[in-house]
C-alpha cells in the first residue's frame, strides 16, 4: 500500500482505501492513500506502483461513474472501495483545421 504524504495526519478518518487498475487490466492493486492527496500524485505514485512509464501523463477514472477525475483531493472524488482505472491522458488537438 502506498501514502502520499501530506501535513494532515494519517488516521483511519484521513485515508481512503480503493481497489486500481492499469490501462490494460492486467495490474490490478488495492491501495491506500490519505483523501488530502491531490489526484495527480495519486496517479504518479500509481503509475510507479505498477511499472508504467513515469515521464507521461496519467489521470485517473473512476470505473463506477467513468469519471475522469479532476486534480483535487481524491478523497473528495471517490468513495472507499471505488475501482479506479489509471490512463494516459490525452490531448487530442483541436486547434487543428
Amino acid at each position: 500500500m502506498s501514502q502520499v504524504v501530506t501535513k494532515k495526519d494519517d488516521s483511519a478518518e484521513s485515508m481512503i482505501r480503493f481497489h486500481a487498475h492499469g490501462v490494460t487490466g492486467t495490474d490490478a492493486i488495492e491501495v491506500q492513500f490519505q483523501r488530502s492527496a491531490p489526484v495527480d500524485a495519486v496517479a504518479l505514485s500509481l503509475a510507479e506502483m505498477m511499472r508504467m512509464p513515469t515521464d507521461i501523463p496519467w489521470g485517473l477514472r473512476d470505473d463506477g461513474s467513468s469519471v475522469y477525475l479532476d486534480d483535487r483531493p481524491i478523497g473528495d472524488q471517490i468513495q472507499p472501495g471505488a475501482a479506479i482505472s489509471l490512463t494516459p491522458k490525452t490531448h487530442l488537438g483541436g486547434g487543428m483545421r
